[in-house]
């Protein structure tokens, strides 16, 4: 990945130690391309047009594009107009970024935000007594849950970007006035009850639900154009007493795009797209599959129950590239939501690199 710097400006500038003539280039060296990323005076000048990224071949004026790929980030925008970027430490080999990305809650129906849909303003319907309004769709989404471990800007998305938890915001209003308090939500039943009686108003709410959708429980792991993801190591992480009422499965599929393999179906799996599947129908499968175990993280904070954490048996780590087309899917084969559980996750310990 060629990454140069220009000098736009009409005199010589200084960056990361580089003199740079006016309207000349300087090809970044790999080994300090880290120091260049992250060079408060050289990012200043690309904010202001003193300095100019360039990919090899083209110069990229746009500001938050420049920076994007100097920083390899994702050249995704937000509805405000700023970046949105991929996330994490530097770590591992130069130019990777470490990232531990957690499956939304499988005993939570309200976790599962990947496939919702957005309802805007919908006029809520007044259960009776002035207090109570009810939604069509249950199945809201609390992308605030406890249950759901995501960091600022750290929630991947279906199509490998990562978006921040306003991105699924509810907005409630009464007489078209928003309203931020003086009421709770109840995100199964899809309902809003409020502290004092609102007869005779109108109630709306801008919501994402996840009622109707065909595998609702289905999250995917799908690195962005141009990177790839190293897995280094996965662990399913539980409740003691956890009810296994349905089966889990893990796939990986390759050799085309998400808009080839639409809703995943079984043809195309086995005309060679689909590259795994591993079914987990109950705790025997569970245990077996689990490379020996951690014993029990005892329960603290908001935890109930005690922890069981299960490593996957991964004898190395295993690749994602963008390049091949690579989805990493896991859904509840009849989404029902395991039961009795303050936690029911997968977690993913990655590094995401260039190919």
């Amino acid at each position: 990945m060629i990454k140069r710097i220009k000098n736009a400006d009409t005199v010589e500038h200084t960056w990361v130690g580089q003199t740079i003539e006016a309207g000349a280039y300087h090809t970044i060296d790999p080994l300090v391309e880290l120091t260049w990323m992250n060079n408060s005076g050289l990012l200043t000048a690309i904010a202001t047009g003193l300095a100019v990224v360039n990919n090899g071949t083209v110069d990229i004026t746009e500001v938050s594009s420049a920076i994007n790929y100097l920083k390899n980030f994702s050249s995704s925008i937000s509805s405000t107009g700023n970046p949105i970027v991929e996330p994490g430490l530097y770590t591992g080999p130069l130019g990777s970024r470490g990232m531990s990305l957690v499956t939304p809650d499988l005993g939570d129906r309200t976790t599962w935000y990947q496939k919702s849909v957005q309802v805007t303003n919908e006029i809520l319907a007044d259960s009776g007594n002035g207090l109570t309004f009810t939604s069509t769709n249950p199945h809201w989404v609390n992308i605030y849950s406890l249950k759901l471990t995501y960091t600022y800007k750290q929630i991947p998305k279906r199509d490998g970007t990562f978006g921040k938890h306003a991105d699924w915001a509810i907005t409630v209003k009464v007489d078209n006035v928003a309203v931020t308090s003086g009421f709770t939500i109840n995100y199964a039943a899809g309902t809003i009850t409020f502290d004092s009686s609102k007869a005779g108003s109108t109630v709306t709410a801008t919501y994402w639900h996840n009622n109707g959708i065909t595998h609702p429980s289905e999250w995917l792991l799908v690195p962005l154009a141009g990177k790839k993801f190293i897995v280094e190591h996965c662990e399913l992480q539980f409740s003691v007493g956890m009810q296994v009422n349905d089966s889990v499965r893990f796939e990986i599929w390759a050799g085309a795009n998400l808009a080839t393999y639409g809703a995943f179906p079984d043809y195309l799996f086995d005309a060679g797209y689909g590259q795994m599947r591993t079914e987990y129908r109950n705790a025997n499968d569970m245990i077996n599959a689990a490379n020996l175990g951690q014993g029990t993280i005892a329960k603290f904070g908001n935890l109930t129950k005690e922890v069981i954490v299960m490593p996957f048996n991964y004898l190395q780590a295993f690749s994602l590239p963008s390049s091949l087309g690579c989805v990493f899917r896991i859904y509840l084969t009849q989404d029902i939501p395991y039961g009795d559980t303050d936690i029911a996750t997968t977690t993913f310990y990655t590094q995401s690199v260039s190919e």
